[in-house]
């Protein structure tokens, strides 16, 4: 550059060459260098979302299970087959599963390893977002995009959950930005869309085949580039991935691949048998809140006419929106979390919104918007007697509303009165949602006290030696399973308290085998009998039935939670120790 313009200015004279100086520093080819705030924010936002990620327990359903089956694969050093309470857990893949468990091999079985890899899943999804909107526009849009993508709600509630929604997340974008890629530069990124979705099969399934594939299809369609889609070498680098794993446990459970594409696709996408049903507009409000304020942001970008080239990435944008939407609608399984890869579309939607700021219109309705939220959690303490909450959970509720209002009302305010600030608004806008970690964790332990097994474990403690055998009366959770490290009998006309799709439609070869964790109803006067091995049982709270047979056999109650009672024979004498 700087021998271009000296030659200008030797041909055209040193007056000539400081106009074609000035010229080329104020062209729009010459990219604005991104602000030092928007890199040092997207750090503290980094930083935000990674507060007290175990600062609270482990929740059942989903977190206890999941956390349990990494923390058993740990244990056994067997990654290959998943296992809950020692038995086959095939309801989902892999790859989330060892991640956690290489997690728990460095940092123990501890909550903050089990939720680890969401967050770093999160993290890398707004890395590749971050890659794919300075592709497509430049700088500024990649650094807004990362922090809009981080810091929408229903990013955050599952930055910090053990379960597999963000890594099929990322899994899903890698695919998607490679397929795009392939239509509109180079069709060997579709080798890369390929390798991406046999990474996402082995996190959740067949769903990750689907989701990239409804979206790039039409877009390759319009482009008239359908065949980059569906490279030969795709294909194969595609077995390469999922076939060893594939193989493996096929190996150990021979009705595997029946079990995965009947049970856990086709009757979870076509009928209502997993009994996660909902309405068609069941997502709507998941779309739309759950990437507040920036899905008010983002509909500026559609009032913005552009080239054809930005027309062209809008088209390709609103596919990842509306496709997805519209197949997990239609679906018979509808749970929030199914709907997070509709998340980064929204947020390089707003982004782009965001730095072309046709109008402001959009984002101080956003502002608006915050504002009004923060009214109302400010003034929710005025309500929440009213509402029906456990004391434990209604205490922190006060202590989180006021000051999460008063960030939302005062990133509003903000954001309002400096929209023409455009990077200090950005921030007043992400600060609702950042701060949520660090506000809400008294409320999340509170909650904890009613969703995990973790404090009625820590009343047991006193009670357990090494060789304590626990048993669980039609009684299981995942984390009790966690918290108490040790497999647990589970008595059980049905194997439904284990919440596996795959054990429950498995029950009887589980009940009638003398090496399973698993016991019919009949076994339970044997468990009662049998003696010289130290025992504990764990019934249901609301369980009289159990409760009272038990009580009929002369055992006593040791402790309880408020969903969880353990019981142990009145002659054992009170052990000494821990496990």
């Amino acid at each position: 550059m700087q021998f271009r313009l000296s030659v200008a200015a030797a041909r055209c004279g040193e007056a000539d060459g400081g106009h074609i100086v000035h010229s080329v520093l104020s062209s729009p080819r010459v990219k604005e260098s991104p602000p030092a705030l928007l890199k040092i924010w997207l750090l503290v936002v980094l930083i935000a979302l990674s507060i007290h990620l175990g600062g609270y327990p482990l929740f059942d359903a989903d977190e206890g299970r999941n956390g349990e089956v990494a923390r058993e694969m740990a244990a056994t050093n067997d990654y290959v087959l998943p296992r809950l309470d020692t038995l086959p857990y095939l309801d989902k893949p892999i790859v989330y599963f060892a991640a956690e468990a290489a997690a728990m091999e460095v940092l123990g079985p501890t909550e903050t390893a089990a939720r680890l890899p969401s967050l770093l899943f999160t993290f890398a999804t707004a890395a590749v977002l971050w890659w794919f909107a300075r592709r497509l526009w430049g700088e500024e849009e990649a650094w807004v995009t990362a922090i809009v993508f981080l810091s929408m709600p229903l990013t955050l509630a599952f930055a910090r959950t053990v379960i597999f929604d963000s890594a099929l997340t990322f899994f899903v974008v890698v695919a998607i930005v490679a397929f795009h890629l392939a239509v509109e530069e180079n069709r060997r990124w579709s080798i890369v869309a390929w390798v991406a979705i046999a990474l996402g099969v082995l996190t959740k399934g067949p769903v990750a085949i689907i989701l990239p594939l409804f979206v790039a299809v039409p877009h390759a369609f319009r482009r008239k580039r359908s065949r980059v889609i569906w490279p030969v070498t795709g294909f194969i680098a595609f077995a390469i991935v999922i076939a060893p794993w594939v193989w493996a446990v096929t190996r150990v459970v021979p009705d595997f691949l029946q079990y995965v594409f009947v049970t856990e696709t086709a009757a979870r996408l076509t009928t209502g048998a997993l009994r996660r049903t909902g309405p068609p507009w069941y997502f709507l409000p998941y779309v739309i809140g759950g990437a507040l304020p920036w899905s008010i942001v983002a509909f500026g970008a559609l009032k913005d006419p552009g080239d054809e080239a930005e027309r062209r990435k809008r088209w390709f944008l609103l596919l990842w929106i509306v496709v997805p939407f519209v197949f997990f609608s239609l679906s018979q399984s509808k749970r929030p979390q199914y709907i997070l890869p509709v998340m980064p579309a929204i947020a390089l939607l707003a982004a782009r919104s965001w730095t072309t700021r046709r109008s402001a219109a959009a984002e101080r309705v956003a502002a608006v918007v915050v504002g009004l939220f923060g009214v109302v959690f400010i003034a929710a303490p005025l309500f929440l007697h009213r509402a029906r909450m456990k004391p434990e959970v209604s205490i922190a509720a006060h202590d989180v509303a006021v000051p999460l209002g008063i960030c939302c009302l005062a990133g509003g305010v903000i954001a309002f009165a400096l929209v023409r600030d455009r990077r200090i608004a950005l921030a007043a806008l992400s600060i609702p949602v950042i701060v949520i970690p660090a506000l809400a964790n008294p409320l999340m332990r509170g909650i904890g006290e009613r969703r995990s097994a973790k404090s009625f474990v820590a009343r047991l403690e006193p009670r357990l030696v090494p060789h304590t055998r626990i048993v669980g009366v039609e009684a299981f959770t995942g984390s009790l399973a966690f918290y108490l490290r040790r497999p647990i009998v589970v008595i059980t006309p049905d194997a439904e308290e284990l919440t596996s799709n795959y054990l429950v439609r498995h029950y009887s070869r589980f009940a009638n085998d003398a090496r399973s964790t698993i016991r019919p109803p009949a076994a339970l006067d044997a468990e009662i009998r049998a003696c010289c091995e130290p025992r504990i049982y764990i019934v249901r709270n609301d369980d009289t039935t159990n409760r009272t047979r038990l009580e009929s056999h002369g055992l006593r109650q040791i402790a309880d939670s408020a969903h969880l009672v353990a019981y142990e024979p009145s002659t054992m004498p009170p052990p000494t120790g821990r496990p």
